[in-house]
């Protein structure tokens, strides 16, 4: 055991700095701009050849309806990048993700729309009629998706800090576009086109 004066004295060494000790470093890592600017081409061209992939998938599949989302799909990415930088956010990795993610939700919209079109064509009802009421029916799941990705985006954005924050905000942003293109922007486009001669045949609509 130590003294009062003794434990004053080693107080006093320690705050004067005067331990013999020496920092030694055992290992050094730098990091080069050069590997966040790798990431984020890759995660670019990631983002283009999964988005080429996703329209040539739904075209062969939907065919003049497929076209018709494609075109919407493109909206939606285009829209949402407007949107982030009117508001003044950075585009990082993360957001990216949350772009793709969103343009997905988009795809998986479109998808359940137009095979409820293909269902109320296979009942024989008109192009017309089929795509009334295909939107009537897929309204509904389209909206519990789009609500409950954006119940995510929120909370995410509340809870979470930093890049988890962008993902959320371009996450939050994307549902909300891709809702309106597919409800709307599809069911306009889809409507003016199928009263022309051409589009008349349901082949034409994946049926």
């Amino acid at each position: 055991q130590r003294s009062a004066q003794e434990a004053g004295e080693l107080a006093d060494t320690i705050r004067a700095g005067a331990l013999p000790f020496r920092l030694v470093p055992k290992e050094i890592n730098s990091v080069s701009p050069i590997l966040g600017e790798n990431a984020l081409r890759v995660t670019i061209r990631a983002g283009i050849l999964a988005y080429i992939l996703i329209l040539i998938f739904i075209v062969a599949i939907y065919k003049l309806a497929g076209l018709i989302a494609s075109i919407a799909l493109g909206s939606l990415a285009v829209a949402t990048l407007l949107f982030i930088s009117a508001t003044g956010n950075t585009l990082t990795l993360p957001g990216i993700a949350g772009l793709i993610l969103s343009i997905g939700m988009g795809v998986d919209a479109n998808v359940v729309i137009f095979e409820r079109i293909k269902e109320e064509l296979r009942n024989g009802k008109t192009i017309g009629a089929a795509i009334d009421d295909g939107f009537h029916r897929a309204f509904s799941a389209v909206l519990d998706s789009n609500v409950t990705t954006l119940i995510t985006a929120v909370v995410l954005y509340w809870l979470g800090s930093g890049p988890i924050r962008g993902f959320a905000i371009t996450l939050g942003i994307g549902v909300v576009i891709s809702f309106l293109t597919a409800v709307t922007a599809s069911r306009i486009m889809l409507k003016a086109i199928s009263s022309e001669k051409f589009a008349k045949n349901p082949k034409l609509y994946g049926a």
